[in-house]
């Protein structure tokens, strides 16, 4: 019988902005602090889509729980941490699949696209050779963009 493994990902801690739901705050992330990056803009064009108020020291609605640490502040959505580098997530990401390729038919990562965190999209993870097998030149690789701990 065919044995397929489904929603993994490359995520090393519980960062990822609305992981536990809309803006519910991670309750148990006190290893390592996360990372923040300037939230998405409206995809839409000019004159239809809407922006949030990037200079709100924190922002709603508020999820479940009462802890709002993970939610938007300052026009910063929460991602991963900086634990982990381009090349030991890389090497996560090596294990992984070598271990499922042998053990299963077939695996498929959480997300094919996701605007704030790299570790849950496959085609950020792919272009970022985390799961590519394919030879690209260096040149053409690309990297995690410029992030910073929160303070």
């Amino acid at each position: 019988m065919d044995v397929w493994f489904g929603e993994w990902s490359l995520a090393t801690d519980n960062c990822a902005q609305h992981l536990n739901g809309l803006n519910d705050g991670t309750l148990n992330n006190n290893n390592y602090p996360c990372a923040q990056l300037d939230c998405p803009r409206t995809y839409m064009p000019d004159g239809t889509g809407t922006d949030f108020d990037r200079d709100a020291d924190i922002l709603g609605p508020f999820g479940h729980s009462d802890n709002t640490k993970n939610s938007i502040q300052k026009g910063k959505c929460f991602t991963d941490s900086l634990v982990y580098n381009q090349d030991e997530v890389r090497q996560i990401a090596t294990c992984a699949l070598e271990n499922m390729n042998k053990n299963t038919q077939g695996q498929f990562l959480w997300t094919a696209h996701n605007e704030i965190e790299a570790r849950w999209d496959y085609i950020k993870a792919w272009d970022m050779m985390w799961i590519n097998t394919t030879a690209v030149p260096e040149a053409q690789q690309k990297n995690l963009p410029r992030l910073r701990a929160k303070e």
